[in-house]
């Protein structure tokens, strides 16, 4: 037969490690078991009834209760504490989007200035790469359709490419200018 809750609270009184002991022996792994039907992340039930117990010995909460309401004290306090991450972790998620939305936001609103200076420094890259550039990232066009039309070969419409799409980059971030690329329409 197992323990009783007289028995884990009577065990506190007399030595704490062996309440431990007993109270973790009775009501551990239903109080796991009760934790991991009410959260989605299996990590966190084992977390939540560890804290619970250290609460329960840290505060000395054995001394404060009766044999009767004890196994209701611990499976509330494990509710309560699984709400609470419940609550933290949407928390959590809606703070995530509100700053994904901000971020997304602040990309999508680049100012005409900025298109401005991108257009003016593709105009002063040198004249066979601002062709290039112009082709194959604002028009679109396919590697060798611009070697065609240019007269030169494939290969050279890739150095051309890479040191135009590298000079851009000296005088713009990374992401302005892929925004650029993709918002090509605006050109």
């Amino acid at each position: 037969m197992g323990v009783s809750d007289l028995e884990i609270l009577t065990a506190f009184q007399k030595d704490m490690n062996e309440g431990g002991k007993l109270l973790f022996q009775r009501y551990y792994k239903p109080l796991v078991l009760f934790s991991g039907s009410m959260l989605d992340d299996c990590t966190f039930p084992e977390d939540i009834v560890q804290e619970v117990f250290y609460h329960f010995i840290k505060n000395n909460v054995y001394r404060q209760l009766s044999p009767e309401v004890l196994s209701t004290y611990l499976f509330r306090c494990v509710k309560n504490a699984c709400l609470n991450k419940i609550r933290d972790q949407r928390e959590f998620a809606q703070a995530e989007l509100l700053r994904y939305d901000a971020v997304e936001e602040e990309a999508m609103t680049v100012s005409q200035e900025l298109i401005e200076a991108i257009r003016k420094a593709i105009e002063e890259l040198p004249q066979k790469t601002r062709m290039v550039v112009m082709a194959v990232v604002v028009e679109g066009k396919k590697y060798k359709e611009t070697a065609e039309e240019l007269g030169v070969s494939v290969n050279t419409v890739k150095t051309l490419l890479s040191g135009g799409l590298k000079q851009l980059r000296q005088q713009f971030s990374d992401t302005l200018l892929l925004f650029f690329i993709l918002e090509k329409n605006n050109f």
